[in-house]
């Protein structure tokens, strides 16, 4: 057995494959979208099936429709978009009209950001008037869709930074690269920074270029993020893709894609004791029914073979310390996961659970195989669970 490569950055990018429109599309729903489409509705690639209704310029960016065709179930967790039905013989496909182009010129600040939410842009993580970090560096281990945009889309890139420019108008950008790479983007400060797993996750490419920990006045996006903002900025019309890694080779996907079709496209056919995961192998959310749409925010299928890796279990803690030494948090892991894993939640408070960075160095190096990380995002949600019925009550007293 082994385990991963702690260093991101890919020796060589493969050549980015554009899959086809698939026979169906499950677009996941984000519990703030509300959908605006009717089951057995006509849409067009483009076209909104689901809005952010609040008013703010900055939130979750609405979803549109990955392809042309019909919707065929609305779920409390996806909108289903089925292909447009063969025609009947002497008729022809009747392709609905998709979205004009929107016009981007002459909007500046919040008009342009809730403009750019609409055209389902993340808006949610700027504040105008703060720096803006943009993290090109492959945030784990496998990963390679951040690399290849940073290599082979500067244009596009640039002018996504040119339109959050006009967005939030930041004092300075700076650009993250991994050490030893030669690329920039007009605009940007180029800072190269360690391509070590877990110093490409964002917090702590913040505090390496900044030199503090959580500073309040930056943000920080994906290059990922960066190259959505550009293909709007291009066209004017949304971008529902996703370009994502798995196993070495690159995609070009409609967002909502089911991951089966991935796995076809890619000739991966999962064993019974496989494990898949949305995002790398140290922080994707494992799925159990790869009838699951890529989200459109996704950068990165993991499958993981049978006997590949250790096993994670609910094993005991031995106390070796291992995780403390491992933690760029500089918390307890294992005495937090030990806390969440019996119930006390309100010990793990006390320990500082919150700070934790999710980036999973605890379990990686555990030698228990225990779930550390995971026992910590248990203690996370519950401590926000209780914080917020807290909160419902006050209201309403």
């Amino acid at each position: 057995m082994k385990k991963p490569y702690l260093n991101t950055s890919a020796s060589v990018t493969p050549e980015l494959r554009e899959l086809s429109a698939p026979a169906r599309l499950r677009v996941p729903l984000h519990e703030k979208h509300k959908p605006t489409v009717k089951k057995k509705q006509t849409v067009a690639r483009g076209e909104v099936i689901a809005e952010n209704p609040a008013k703010s310029a900055y939130g979750t960016g609405f979803l549109h429709a990955g392809m042309d065709g019909v919707v065929e179930e609305i779920l409390t967790d996806a909108i289903v978009i089925a292909a447009l039905p063969e025609p009947r013989e002497g008729e022809e496909t009747t392709v609905p009209a998709g979205p004009e182009p929107a016009v981007l010129n002459g909007l500046e600040g919040e008009a342009l950001c809730r403009r750019l939410l609409e055209l389902g842009i993340d808006t949610g993580v700027f504040h105008p008037g703060r720096m803006l970090i943009v993290n090109a560096l492959n945030p784990e281990p496998g990963m390679l869709a951040s690399e290849y945009l940073l290599l082979k889309e500067r244009a596009t890139l640039e002018a996504g930074l040119r339109l959050l420019e006009r967005a939030v108008h930041p004092p300075a950008v700076k650009l993250a690269v991994a050490r030893g790479m030669d690329a920039a983007l007009q605009g940007c400060a180029t800072v190269h920074v360690s391509d070590r797993y877990p110093s490409t996750i964002d917090p702590l490419v913040v505090h390496a270029l900044t030199g503090t920990e959580r500073p309040g006045n930056v943000d920080v996006i994906s290059v990922s993020h960066l190259y959505r903002a550009g293909r709007v900025a291009e066209t004017g019309l949304p971008a529902p893709d996703a370009i994502l890694s798995l196993n070495g080779s690159l995609f070009r996907v409609s967002a909502g894609i089911p991951v089966q079709d991935v796995l076809d496209a890619a000739g991966i056919s999962s064993g019974p004791g496989w494990k898949v995961a949305l995002g790398g192998p140290m922080r994707g959310e494992s799925i159990f029914d790869l009838s699951v749409g890529v989200p459109p925010d996704c950068t990165a299928i993991t499958v993981v073979r049978e006997g590949e890796f250790p096993e994670v279990a609910p094993n005991p803690c031995i106390h070796c310390g291992e995780c403390v030494l491992a933690c760029p948090a500089r918390i307890h892991p294992g005495l937090l996961s030990a806390n969440a894993e019996f119930g006390f939640f309100d010990a793990a408070r006390a320990g500082h659970v919150e700070t934790c960075l999710e980036c999973g160095m605890c379990t990686f190096v555990c030698p228990a195989n225990r779930p550390v990380m995971q026992y910590l995002l248990v203690a996370k949600r519950q401590l926000a669970d209780q914080d917020e019925t807290l909160t419902s009550c006050r209201l309403q007293a």
